[in-house]
């Protein structure tokens, strides 16, 4: 299993997941096709097996349909049995309650993760 890094575009997200465990996606996701854009992110987690896993998630902005994968991939982490422990650390701009509510969401749909919610000024610091 390799490293996975994905640079941002206009409407894709940087994905940076690296095999250690630490994981972090930042930007926009408001790809074309969010399926083609979110499948290889769920087979790479699919394969990730680590005793501790630490996704960092820094979103400015989430289309609908993005936002379904979104939450299937972080729940592909969650029911992993090659995981011992998820964090998520759910980053989200001062007053973007959108974007807080988003992230409470996630959290109640999954089974075994801890969440941490990080109020800063700017996504991009």
């Amino acid at each position: 299993m390799e490293d996975l890094l994905i640079q941002s575009t206009e409407s894709t997200p940087q994905i940076d997941f690296k095999k250690s465990g630490q994981l972090s996606i930042k930007g926009k996701s408001l790809p074309e096709d969010p399926k083609r854009f979110y499948t290889s992110l769920f087979k790479w987690a699919e394969e990730l097996s680590a005793e501790e896993v630490q996704l960092d998630v820094k979103l400015e902005y989430v289309n609908t349909s993005s936002s379904k994968n979104i939450i299937e991939l972080i729940k592909v982490v969650d029911r992993s049995q090659k995981i011992r422990h998820l964090n998520l650390n759910w980053y989200y701009e001062i007053d973007d309650t959108d974007m807080l509510e988003f992230g409470e969401m996630i959290e109640r749909s999954l089974k075994r993760t801890k969440a941490s919610y990080i109020e800063c000024e700017d996504i991009d610091d």
